[in-house]
Order: C-alpha cells, then structure tokens, then sequence
C-alpha cells in the first residue's frame, strides 16, 4: 500500500475506510453498546428520537452506525473529488475523514454523533456541487433541507444552520436559488412545528424550543472531552490553521467557483469556533462538525508536503484520532 495518502488509488483509500469502520463498530460494541443517558437528557427532538431507539435497539444502533459511518465518508469524500477543490486531483479526503470521524464520534454518544456526522456529510457534500457556472436545484434543496434538520439534532448547530444559507444566498445572488436555499433550509423546521401544532401544542413556542441556543444539552460533556480527546481536537484545529494559512497565500490561482467552496467552508469554520466562545462549550456536536470540515480542507496542506512530511501528519492524525478509545 502507498503510505502517501495523497497519491492512494481507491481500493486503497476504501481498505482504510473499512479498517476505520471495524475498529470503530468494536469499540461501540464494546465499550458502548449500554446507553449512558436517558432519552429525556436531550432537548432536540431528533435527539430523543435517536436515543429512544438506541435504548430499544442496541444491536440495531451498532449495525446502523457502521453503515452510517461508511456513508457519510464516502457522501463527503467524493464530493471533494468530483468538483476539483485541491489543485491536484487525489482521494486523500477518504482517509481523512474516516480518521477523524472515528476521533470525533466513538463515545457513549455515538447514535447522535454519527447522525450530526450524517448531516454534515449530506449538507457539505451535496453544496460543493452548488458553485460551478450552472447549479443543480436537487442538490441545492438537499443540501439545505440537511442544513435547516441540524437544529433539530443539536441547537448547538444553529449558528451553521442560520450562516451557511447566508452566505450562499450572497455568493449565487438569483432569485431561484434564494428561493430554493430559504425553502429548503426551513422545511424541516416548519414540518416539525406543524406536527407539534397538529398535536395540540403552539406553534410558536415549538419555534422557539428548536431555534434556540440555551436549549444545549451538555449533560454528556465530561464523558465526551477526555484529556486524549482533547489532544486529538487541538491537533486538528493546528493543522487546520496551516490550511488556513496556506489557502490565503494562494487562493488567486483558483477558478471562481472553487474560490466559492472555500468561502463557504472557511466561513463554516469561522461559525463553529466562534459558537463555541460565545456558549463556552466544546459541544460533541460542534466537535464533529469541526473535525469533518477540517479533514475535507487537509489534502491542500498535504499536497504542499513532501512525502514525508505527509506521512508524519497523517499518522499523527491516526494516532491522535485512535488515542480515545484509551
């Protein structure tokens, strides 16, 4: 196997994926499989929904998470690729992704974590196809219904929900891509509400339970940010602010619409950092969401790298993300 993780073919790129997915299946399995919460902990209501099955299904969580895991790196990974957002083509974002999702999601909240992770993936990954000169509604609705459910996982992915549609809303400026950005973004918001009206409960006070930041559950936080944990995410964010960094020096030489991606994604990042002063809480969730946007941005500081170099950050990287579970 190529140790050079920007220059794997994809058989590679998929037997690592795989190693990823067994070790983190084993680990839930093992060290995971008893719920630590109750459903009642949480306050988004896809939230009690995922926890409610956990408890009811065990065997079926665990199964379900592998099959999860395995799509939301391949959904964001291939994004990556197919829409040229590095100068040189290479499938590095597989094996990115993988080992950080696994750093990121392999805790006593794994059900919810690979649901956050989920979406990100369907979120990010259908938007990157938004920016060439002609735009797929398809996607663009997609993505933005998978942007406007994050709250109703987790409030504190509000901020991402709210900012992203902003800023594509701004960079396409065509009245039918607003138009499809707003709808998509508040449909599932709105369809949440209508149950809960045609369930006798107000509306509006339903709105306001959603989009809410106050609402953060944090009551898994102590267990979520062990010391190796911690280690792992500030790894993540130095490397990320190298990517920053060099992306800065060069963002001239890209094509407009690559230009655009960028935007996009460093504005996320910008958002979950910033949501995570303002609440003063590393969230498991923002987790998640930092690391899978991290990873997708990567594979530009690794093509800088020499061979070597590139094989020292990634198995930091892996060490780092596999640490954990210790």
């Amino acid at each position: 196997m190529i140790l050079d993780i920007t220059r794997h073919k994809f058989s590679e790129a998929l037997i690592t994926l795989f190693i990823f997915v067994v070790a983190a299946v084993t680990v839930v399995a093992i060290q995971y499989f008893e719920p630590a919460v109750a459903v009642d902990t949480y306050n988004a209501p896809i939230a009690r929904l995922v926890s409610s099955f956990r408890i009811s299904h065990p065997a079926w969580s665990v199964a379900l998470f592998a099959l999860l895991y395995l799509y939301a790196v391949l959904r964001l990974s291939r994004a990556t690729v197919r829409v040229d957002l590095y100068p040189q083509s290479t499938l590095a974002a597989i094996s990115l992704v993988a080992a950080t999702l696994f750093g990121s999601v392999v805790s006593s909240d794994y059900p919810l974590l690979i649901v956050v992770a989920l979406l990100i993936a369907e979120a990010f990954g259908r938007l990157l196809y938004c920016f060439g000169p002609s735009v797929r509604p398809h996607y663009l609705f997609s993505a933005m219904c998978a942007f406007g459910a994050m709250p109703l996982v987790d409030s504190a992915l509000l901020p991402l929900a709210v900012a992203v549609p902003i800023a594509v809303i701004l960079l396409r400026l065509t009245l039918r891509e607003t138009v499809l950005t707003l709808l998509g973004s508040a449909l599932p918001t709105f369809v949440y509400c209508y149950a809960m009206w045609l369930s006798h409960h107000s509306f509006y006070d339903t709105l306001l339970s959603v989009w809410n930041l106050s609402s953060i559950s944090l009551s898994s936080l102590e267990c979520y940010l062990t010391p190796p944990r911690l280690v792992f995410i500030a790894i993540v964010v130095f490397l990320q602010l190298a990517v920053t960094l060099i992306y800065l020096t060069s963002r001239v030489t890209v094509t407009r619409a690559t230009r655009d991606m960028w935007r996009v994604l460093m504005i996320s990042m910008l958002v979950l950092i910033a949501t995570v002063a303002i609440s003063g809480a590393l969230v498991s969730s923002l987790v998640v969401a930092i690391v899978l946007l991290a990873a997708v941005m990567l594979p530009l500081l690794l093509e800088r790298a020499n061979a070597v170099q590139t094989l020292l950050i990634y198995l930091l990287l892996v060490l780092a993300s596999l640490a954990v579970v210790i």
